[in-house]
């Protein structure tokens, strides 16, 4: 194993290409209809990909994520890209921050700097690793499948290891939660605290009506869950079952990729201010762009949705569900998360030992709420560490 300095460059002729695609994009008829119905709206879609081609600083948008320390280490002979922070002070505590579809570690720039340098004096300090995972981003994937979210998180595991953390805390959000889970379980003496955003409400089986430990706001996450799970999970269907057919679409068309990731943080962030709906109420169109071009410049769009059929796979095998948490865990619940589940649920799966409920963001809680974020950290770090 070994681990090298790397620069994450958004290459001159591949971003005067991806402007030449935007600009030569066959565009569907207009459609007109309120409220995103049928999908993203196409004036909305327009005026962003005009933006990300005429407007959009790419390098500034490089240096913003080299302003933190990238690596690539060399896991089992495969590249793994990883941000590396450590701070100044001798009682921080590691923490690997955990990232998922279709997020990237673009989702953690913001938060980073706030949980390696903290405000005052009292406060708990990281040293914070945020990784790529394995087909995203500058950790590229293999040319097979087999590259399971178990493997995954070994590989996490290895990482930290390979930095010198024996011991740290884990943080996951989307498909990071289940890559946490998965690491808690699986190296329980290693993990000092499991931190989650997203909770999949899974309903108690030592309870005859699991219904009557839930509080009535939380009846409420529970319909906004299913009606989340039939009007938004068609995207879920598709990549979990044939993801390298959507890729050589969307790798081809910046503008269709474009719509793709648009219309998840149009649904799944807390945008809505004052019956006005838009996403930069809830993230720049420049992070927003940020996270979209990692994707397209390192070529990952089509790998990174082989994660949906990996985790399928894994689970038609019985290898899909992680196993006991035995270690202390932390949930920070944003409220336009798409999956919530009631406090008493969670309590009877995991050692709760930390609960929050935010009073706003969504799905891209670290991206939207740095703050909230980072201070839920703290406070959960506080309750474990001593």
């Amino acid at each position: 194993m070994s681990t090298g300095r790397y620069e994450v460059s958004f290459d001159a002729e591949a971003v005067t290409q991806l402007k030449s695609r935007i600009a030569m994009t066959r565009w569907p008829r207009r459609f007109e209809v309120a409220d995103w119905d049928f999908g993203v709206d196409s004036g909305y879609l327009r005026e962003l990909v005009e933006y990300w081609r005429d407007g959009f600083d790419f390098g500034a948008a490089a240096q913003r994520i080299n302003a933190i320390p990238n690596f690539l280490s060399d896991i089992d002979g495969l590249p793994l890209h990883h941000l590396h922070a450590r701070a100044a002070r001798e009682d921080a505590t590691p923490i690997l921050l955990l990232h998922g579809w279709p997020g990237s570690v673009v989702e953690f720039l913001e938060v980073i700097p706030r949980l390696v340098e903290p405000n005052g004096a009292g406060e708990e300090a990281f040293h914070v690793v945020a990784p790529s995972l394995q087909g995203f981003g500058a950790s590229p994937g293999i040319d097979e499948a087999g590259m399971s979210p178990v493997r995954i998180a070994h590989r996490m595991a290895a990482l930290m290891k390979e930095l010198g953390y024996e011991r740290f805390m884990v943080h996951g959000g989307d498909w990071g939660t289940l890559l946490a889970t998965h690491i808690a379980s699986l190296y329980p003496e290693r993990v000092l605290g499991l931190h989650v955003t997203l909770t999949h409400p899974i309903p108690p089986s030592d309870v005859a009506d699991p219904m009557t430990l839930v509080r009535e706001h939380e009846r409420k996450w529970l319909e906004e869950n299913e009606f989340k799970a039939i009007d938004g999970r068609g995207y879920f269907e598709i990549q979990k079952t044939r993801p390298e057919t959507l890729g050589f679409a969307l790798t081809d068309s910046p503008v269709g990729w474009c719509a793709w990731v648009l219309d998840k943080f149009y649904q799944w962030t807390d945008c809505e201010r004052d019956w006005d709906r838009d996403i930069r109420h809830a993230v720049s169109w420049d992070l927003f762009l940020t996270n979209l071009s990692l994707y397209w410049f390192t070529d990952t769009i089509s790998s990174a949705m082989h994660f949906y059929r990996e985790q399928y796979l894994a689970i038609r095998s019985g290898q899909g569900a992680a196993g006991k948490v035995v270690v202390p865990t932390g949930a920070g619940i944003f409220p336009q998360e798409i999956l919530k589940s009631p406090r008493a649920w969670m309590e009877r799966r995991f050692p709760l030992v930390h609960w929050t409920e935010h009073a706003a963001g969504g799905h891209f809680g670290a991206m939207e709420q740095p703050e909230l974020f980072a201070n839920d950290l703290r406070k959960f770090a506080r309750s474990i560490v001593s």
